[in-house]
């Protein structure tokens, strides 16, 4: 009798365990579903699209010589550089432009290759893989494989110039010196085209195509898919010693500024703050420009 008790008693002993060990799994397996939900519910709204609701129909555009959009800078300060960057971003700055005009969009293959054929000047070109100079007969992409000086020289043709280094960060970044163009949401692929490796015609973007990734004034492609010349000499410590209004860079130097990240660049280098430098003669597949010219508004420059 007494063992047929203590077999009674150690069956619901295990009984109860089991019914134990399901409640637990129970309870594990209703925390992780309540995870993923909260998981899926957190992707959900990440990846809900805010319109653009912009109004950039307030800023004078203009149509330059070479038939290309560009877009008015209003007169008055803006903050230049960064205290939280590298040495050549320091220190931060409020610094006085006079209006000016620049491109809405970098200078694509198509307008470029205009200007080659009717000034009989030579193609782009940059050390490409086999069969990757394909990149240049894409109409819409921005043109790379442009020196600094390839860069002046379609300026010029076009009756405008590169901007300074100050003037194209401001139309970058605008007045109250923002991280990036839109604001200071950090960068993500439906704004500017980053991270990449090169995979020939499809690494670059059509100018454009990512509008919500434009500034203030409108201008596009300020960050990401290509670097950009400007026209001012590379110097460390510059803002140092920097005039206050209007700065056009040293007067002299070995290497020219570009601007604006490219396609195989990472978040770090794509804030509107960043200085990088390059030879003038220098040809690569991440660097194209856009142009600049003078406004009826301007009162003088230091």
């Amino acid at each position: 009798m007494r063992d047929k008790n203590l077999m009674i008693g150690v069956v619901f002993c295990f009984a109860i365990s089991i019914i134990f060990l399901l409640v637990i799994i129970w309870e594990i397996k209703k925390s992780i579903d309540h995870d993923e939900r909260v998981q899926q519910m957190s992707k959900n709204s990440n990846d809900v699209e805010v319109a653009d609701n912009r109004d950039f129909s307030i800023y004078e555009t203009l149509v330059g010589d070479d038939g290309r959009e560009m877009v008015l800078i209003p007169e008055g300060i803006f903050s230049r550089g960064s205290d939280s960057g590298g040495y050549d971003e320091k220190p931060a700055q409020e610094i006085y432009l006079d209006a000016f005009y620049i491109d809405k969009y970098e200078v694509s293959v198509k307008e470029y290759n205009k200007y080659r054929k009717l000034t009989k000047y030579v193609k782009p070109s940059v050390p490409f893989f086999p069969g990757d100079d394909k990149v240049m007969d894409v109409p819409g992409h921005a043109v790379v494989g442009v020196s600094w000086h390839d860069a002046v020289n379609y300026c010029t043709w076009a009756g405008k110039r590169l901007p300074t280094e100050a003037e194209w960060e401001k139309a970058a970044r605008g007045p109250s010196g923002k991280l990036y163009p839109w604001g200071d949401e950090p960068v993500k692929k439906n704004r500017a085209v980053y991270k990449k490796k090169w995979q020939g015609i499809k690494t670059l973007s059509p100018v454009g195509a990512h509008p919500k990734g434009g500034s203030i004034y409108g201008t596009q492609d300020m960050v990401g898919n290509v670097w950009e010349w400007v026209s001012d000499w590379y110097q460390l410590y510059y803002y140092r010693n920097s005039p206050l209004r209007n700065p056009q860079g040293p007067s002299n130097g070995k290497y020219k500024i570009v601007r604006g990240g490219s396609w195989i660049n990472n978040p770090d280098t794509l804030h509107s703050a960043f200085r990088r430098w390059s030879s003038p003669e220098v040809r690569f597949n991440d660097t194209g420009f856009r142009c600049a010219k003078d406004s009826q508004y301007e009162t003088g420059t230091d």
